[in-house]
Order: C-alpha cells, then sequence, then structure tokens
C-alpha cells in the first residue's frame, strides 16, 4: 500500500505549481518535488530551483494512500537553504481540500523545498507533531513517537526542546496532529493534549491533537487570544494513553 503526498502551492503572481512524493516512508520527512500525471510541468525539480523568483503565497498538503485510508498528516513545511523552517504548511488526509494562506510568504530561491511527514494510522501509539508559527515570524515543528502511559518529549529536526529551540519567542499559532485510530488517550492513561510546561512543572498551555485523516478540512491553526511566551527550560510533552 503506498503512500503519495502530494502539494499544492500558489504564488503572487497567479501561478501555480503541483508538487509530489510518490511511495513516501511512514514517519520520514520527505521532499516534494515538481510532479503530477499530464500536467505541464518538468517534473522532479525542487519547487525553490522550479521556480526561482516567484513568492509562494498559499499552500497545502494531502496524504492519499492507494486502496485504503490509513495514510495520516503528520505535518509540513518550508525549508530554506540554511535548513530553517520558513513557514509551517497545512494539510490533510486523502479527503483534505483548501488552500490556506501561509503565515508568511515564502520567496522561491534554489535551496528551499516543501517537506512533509505522514504517518499509518492504526490502533497503537503514533507520531505527535506540533507546527508551531511564532509573532517574529520564527517557525518550527517538534515531533516524537509517542510512548503509552510515559511522558515523552517532543523536540524539532535538530533535537532541541521547545525551551531551547524558541527562548524568547511568543507563539502566535499552531497545529497539532496525532494520527492513532482511537485517539491520544483513549484509556485515561494518558494526557489528551500535548502539554507545554515550565521547568517547575506549571501548566503554560495545551493543543489537542487532530488525526489528520478523517474530515474534508486541512488540519486547523490552534490561534489564541494570548500568544505563548516561551522561556529556556520550557518543555513541550506528549503521553499516549491506548
Amino acid at each position: 500500500m503506498a503512500t503519495d503526498i502530494a502539494g499544492f502551492v500558489q504564488f503572487s503572481d497567479g501561478t501555480f505549481a503541483s508538487l509530489l512524493a510518490e511511495g513516501a516512508t511512514a514517519e520520514t520527512i520527505t521532499s516534494l518535488a515538481t510532479g503530477g500525471t499530464g500536467l505541464n510541468q518538468t517534473s522532479g525539480i525542487q519547487i525553490g530551483q522550479a521556480y526561482q523568483g516567484k513568492t509562494a503565497i498559499a499552500a497545502s498538503v494531502r496524504v492519499v494512500t492507494d486502496d485504503a485510508v490509513t495514510g495520516a498528516f503528520c505535518h509540513a513545511y518550508f525549508q530554506g537553504p540554511d535548513g530553517k523552517i520558513i513557514c509551517p504548511v497545512q494539510g490533510g488526509g486523502y479527503q483534505a481540500t483548501g488552500l490556506p494562506a501561509l503565515k508568511r510568504p515564502v520567496a522561491m530561491t534554489t535551496g528551499v523545498v516543501l517537506r512533509a511527514m505522514f504517518d499509518a494510522q492504526a490502533d497503537a501509539v503514533a507520531m505527535a507533531s506540533l507546527s508551531v508559527y511564532c509573532a517574529d515570524g520564527t517557525s518550527d515543528n517538534f515531533s516524537v513517537k509517542a510512548v503509552d502511559a510515559v511522558k515523552t518529549a517532543m523536540v524539532n529536526k535538530d533535537g532541541s526542546t521547545i525551551g531551547q529551540a524558541l527562548q524568547g519567542k511568543v507563539i502566535s499559532c499552531a497545529y497539532a496532529t496525532y494520527s492513532a485510530t482511537k485517539g491520544l488517550n483513549d484509556n485515561g492513561a494518558g494526557v489528551s493534549a500535548f502539554f507545554l510546561e515550565t521547568s517547575d512543572g506549571q501548566l503554560k498551555f495545551m493543543y489537542p491533537p487532530s488525526a489528520g485523516v478523517e474530515g474534508s478540512d486541512v488540519v486547523s491553526y490552534i490561534s489564541p487570544p494570548r500568544g505563548i511566551a516561551i522561556t529556556q527550560n520550557d518543555t513541550l510533552s506528549v503521553m499516549a494513553g491506548l
């Protein structure tokens, strides 16, 4: 059952890009290059190289599994030539629709790529993902494979905790995903949302995740009326309950 990840991107000049990663691997970040059967474009080119000089203003990602409905969206983002995440991209499963505006425009240049991750939905622990956007335009993603009844720290692609990566930043919005068929905490032995704590265990915020599979809409941002200030020793954790 191969799983493909499709990307859709609108540019400020009115042009559009179709991107595709065929046969992606679950729980692995994957680059999406130009692609799509029957389209008048050259396939296999990274978006920054293919559309140099353009500016992406809207985008979404869709996960589709051949002969199954188990492909679940985890997260997606534009990444720059320096390896830093530029901006999150929203997405969803095989029914997902929509092309939401990006939180910030993304200029295309060689080295800019669109990357995404999916998980195979099952009655088991799953990848926990939180994609954040800060008031100053900083973006990051924090992920980990959850553990049953064990508090587990979520870290970014460089292995840093949320406090280490975003010290002094203010999170304005974020989207959260977790693909288990019965949810994050169906037996009550875990916590029903990803939870942000201070170093002394004070709760700062909680992010209830979407399954990233069902529903016709892409995963929504959680946008609290008050931003969440991050300090160096803050931690973001997940604790599943099977």
